[in-house]
Formats: structure tokens, C-alpha cells, sequence
């Protein structure tokens, strides 16, 4: 089975042609929900072990959403600074990778 990411990043959705290429020389395959501005926990929840890696935008990452993505789960990746929306301590306490972009909007 291959390594499969759900990406949720709304601000790179548009630009999807553009990086896939990556994703195909690695060998992911992607999960493309319809995301207008965020993914809520009974969103995510939908997707809950059909993924290995996630690249989010404002997403709730809950306790709840992480635990039920767990163990498939190994790294969350903010596209962006803040990860509020995530809870970091469950990502901890489930061995899951927290990751995120600095610049990742003032750097052109």
C-alpha cells in the first residue's frame, strides 16, 4: 500500500497541478477533500485511517480526530505558522510528527 496524504490546505489546493509531480515521484497518493476554509473534527473524522501524513490549513485536529487516526497516522504538516487548531500534547502523546511552514506566506 502507498503512503497516502490527506491534503487540506486550502491556499494550496489551487496550485495542485504544481506540486503533485512531488507527490508522484515519492510515490503518495493524495486524498483531495472539497475544502472551502477548514476541515472540522466530523470532517476529518470521515477520513480517520485512510491516511498517513496530512498537509493542513486551519484544520481541528482535536484529541478526538487524532486518536481516531492513530496509529496509520504519522505526520501532521501545517501549511502556515500557528497550529492552534491542533492539539499538539495528543499528537505527543501518539507519536505523531508536528510540523509546520514558517514564511510559508511571506516568502514568495
Amino acid at each position: 500500500m502507498k503512503p497516502t496524504i490527506l491534503l487540506t490546505a486550502p491556499y494550496m489546493l489551487p496550485f495542485l497541478e504544481r506540486f503533485k509531480p512531488v507527490f508522484d515521484q515519492y510515490g503518495f497518493d493524495l486524498i483531495v477533500p472539497d475544502v472551502q476554509e477548514r476541515m472540522e473534527e466530523d470532517d476529518l473524522l470521515k477520513y480517520a485511517g485512510q491516511f498517513d501524513g496530512a498537509i493542513c490549513g486551519d484544520d481541528r485536529y482535536t484529541a478526538r480526530v487524532i486518536e481516531a487516526c492513530a496509529p496509520r497516522l504519522k505526520v501532521i504538516s501545517k501549511w502556515g505558522t500557528g497550529v492552534d487548531s491542533i492539539d499538539a500534547s495528543a499528537c505527543s502523546r501518539f507519536d505523531i510528527i508536528l510540523g509546520r511552514t514558517p514564511n510559508a506566506f511571506t516568502t514568495p
